[in-house]
């Protein structure tokens, strides 16, 4: 074990999630294994990084219906990505 830097030592193992099963990182956020890529979810900010808008935006157009929202135990809002990415994709064939 690397004394020098602790924090090294926990960012670098691998996550576990409450069920026991392995997750993997990506792009330093924890996903479980389980999820299909077209049926991974996504936190309002990572949506906003999609559309470049700020969060709350996001959460407004959940608010609004123009994006569905699967709220968590928790009350936290989470999207589809195959979802996000149609709608990405609606907006550039607009513009």
């Amino acid at each position: 074990m690397n004394l020098a830097n602790p924090l090294k030592v926990l960012l670098d193992r691998p996550i576990r999630s409450r069920k026991s099963q392995p997750c993997e990182r990506r792009d330093g956020v924890a996903m479980s294994n389980d999820q299909a890529d077209g049926d991974q979810l996504l936190t309002p900010a990572e949506v906003a990084a999609m559309f470049r808008v700020n969060a709350k935006t996001v959460t407004r157009w959940a608010r609004a219906g123009r994006l569905s929202a699967i709220k968590t135990m928790g009350g936290h809002r989470r999207y589809r990505l195959s979802e996000v990415r149609r709608a990405v994709e609606a907006i550039a064939t607009d513009a």
